[in-house]
């Protein structure tokens, strides 16, 4: 006796133009305008297929990520090659994507974030990252004083960079958000860009210096394992020198309380 067993898809790859995307690429107003545009640009980025996955739930779908203004898919282009897409919201109050672009592009000159290929109005496409958020890694991770010091060490030099070329972040107080680490501890790559200026006073340093030692749940677990709080006082005061002068220096005498 046989039986039809029917065959069922479980894959998460779509291609571009499947209506599973709809609601993504148009979040969170839909219109024929804006869709055919949006499909329109992903054919000129040659892209094929997006990969449903990541820790981000909207609309029953898993996306890399989600923020104020842009979604994260992972997508595959022609080539067969993983990266990130960046798409604009519908609601979002930024004209394109082009500044974010161009900021990532000076940071990639120096080796920081993921980098970026191409842009439109409504599309930022970059370097895929395997890794997880900085929050995740150190909730999850099996952790040691040597790997803690060597992420903490990765992070505050590519701050220091930053500082010194003037491009200030601008939301690296919310660390778990802007940095994410590969899962070895390795690769720290900061993320996210579209809030970032060349224009105003640089506080990159300072602010991801807090949320590593001071203050919120990464904080927390790296004082489990060294206790930075007896070094506190000491830390502000050298803080508050380095953000009058971001010399070579003043990050050194930092450095050396790690």
């Amino acid at each position: 006796m046989s039986c039809c067993i029917p065959i069922v898809d479980y894959s998460n790859k779509f291609l571009i133009t499947s209506p599973k995307l709809i609601d993504l690429l148009c979040y969170p107003r839909f219109s024929t305008l804006d869709y055919v545009t949006k499909i329109k640009d992903l054919f000129s980025l040659n892209l094929r297929f997006a990969v449903l996955e990541g820790d981000t739930v909207l609309y029953n779908n898993n996306i890399l990520g989600k923020g104020c203004e842009g979604l994260v898919l992972k997508v595959e282009d022609t080539k067969n090659e993983i990266m990130a897409l960046k798409i604009k919201r519908t609601d979002s109050c930024r004209f394109s994507m082009k500044p974010e672009f161009d900021f990532y592009k000076l940071a990639n000159m120096h080796n920081i974030g993921p980098k970026v290929h191409s842009c439109t109005v409504d599309f930022l496409l970059m370097e895929f990252l395997d890794g997880v958020s900085i929050e995740n890694w150190f909730s999850n991770t099996k952790l040691d004083t040597y790997l803690i010091k060597s992420v903490v060490i990765n992070i505050l030099n590519q701050c220091f960079v930053l500082d010194k070329i003037n491009l200030d972040h601008g939301q690296l107080n919310k660390l778990y958000n802007h940095i994410i680490i590969s899962p070895d501890g390795l690769t720290c790559t900061i993320i996210d860009f579209e809030s970032a200026s060349t224009s105003r006073k640089v506080s990159n340093l300072t602010s991801a210096f807090q949320g590593l030692f001071f203050k919120g749940i990464i904080a927390k677990q790296i004082n489990k394992f060294i206790d930075y709080e007896n070094k506190k006082m000491e830390c502000l005061e050298l803080l508050k020198e380095y953000k009058r002068n971001n010399s070579r220096e003043n990050f050194d005498s930092l450095m050396s309380l790690i």
